[in-house]
């Protein structure tokens, strides 16, 4: 298993100003797999030593908060989803505007589709 890297640090951030019973399972994901795609990539996440730690909801959701990440080399950069699932997040998935990627984002920028900057790293 792998440690949540920065980049999807902050989109799990994002989700979790909207649902903040999650922030509470940021610190027992890990990455069980990162899967990529021609176009895209999905982020596989599993629970470690969880027992006693979470706050539960019964949360279903698809998550994306609006926004399109800035990376180098994407004319369109790319959208994102975090799927939610009887309340425990399972995992998410990033995907290009119809260009191929190799799953490198580098430095990143965070938009709102009215290009709005909400956050730069």
């Amino acid at each position: 298993m792998k440690e949540i890297n920065e980049f999807e640090l902050t989109l799990l951030n994002g989700l979790t100003e909207k649902y903040p019973s999650l922030k509470s399972h940021i610190p027992c994901l890990k990455v069980t797999e990162r899967r990529m795609s021609s176009t895209g990539m999905s982020v596989i996440f599993e629970y470690v030593n969880a027992d006693g730690q979470l706050i539960s909801e019964d949360i279903n959701a698809l998550f994306s908060n609006g926004e399109n990440i800035q990376i180098k080399n994407l004319k369109k950069g790319l959208g994102y989803v975090i799927d939610i699932t009887a309340g425990r997040i399972e995992y998410l998935e990033l995907t290009t505007y119809g260009e191929s990627w190799d799953g490198k984002y580098g430095d990143f920028k965070i938009v709102s589709r009215d290009n709005q900057n909400l956050q730069e790293l």
